[in-house]
């Protein structure tokens, strides 16, 4: 996915109306706030931050949103054992690298790993995948210099 805030957000609001998917003030908000970050927030954080410009907002409508918007694959999600759900604004296949330390999460993307999920995709998998994801874990550049 691109780096540039403003062309991240113009291909959300793409693919938002190619999928039908009305653009709510709150939407547009929360499409816009992960546009503008390459870090993965959670729906706590996300909300705090729509709550800043859009005052009246409740959690039931952020927490609804976020998952209006990854059932429209325009956002996806990032799971963690023990932790909470984390939003990520590319929804394409990518990997994560997860700090053992810090928490830091940053994406990865593997050609070879892709390849071989594509491979999985074309039918030698037992069952059809829709999306793949690796979670590598270890000390990010910081944390293993500390």
């Amino acid at each position: 996915m691109t780096a540039d805030p403003a062309a991240r957000l113009n291909r959300l609001r793409t693919r938002a109306a190619e999928r039908g998917l009305r653009m709510t003030p709150q939407r547009e908000v929360l499409l816009r706030l992960l546009s503008q970050t390459r870090t993965h927030p959670t729906a706590d954080e996300l909300f705090r931050k729509v709550r800043r410009q859009l005052p009246s907002v409740s959690h039931a409508t952020v927490y609804r949103n976020l998952q209006e918007l990854v059932r429209a694959r325009l956002i996806a999600t990032l799971e963690r054992a023990g932790g909470p759900v984390q939003y990520d604004a590319n929804p394409d296949d990518h990997h994560h690298f997860v700090c053992t330390r810090c928490g830091r999460v940053t994406d990865i993307y593997l050609k070879d790993v892709g390849y071989a999920i594509d491979r999985k995709r074309s039918g030698m998998a037992p069952a059809r995948i829709d999306r793949a994801e690796l979670q590598l874990h270890g000390l990010c550049a910081t944390c293993a210099h500390a």
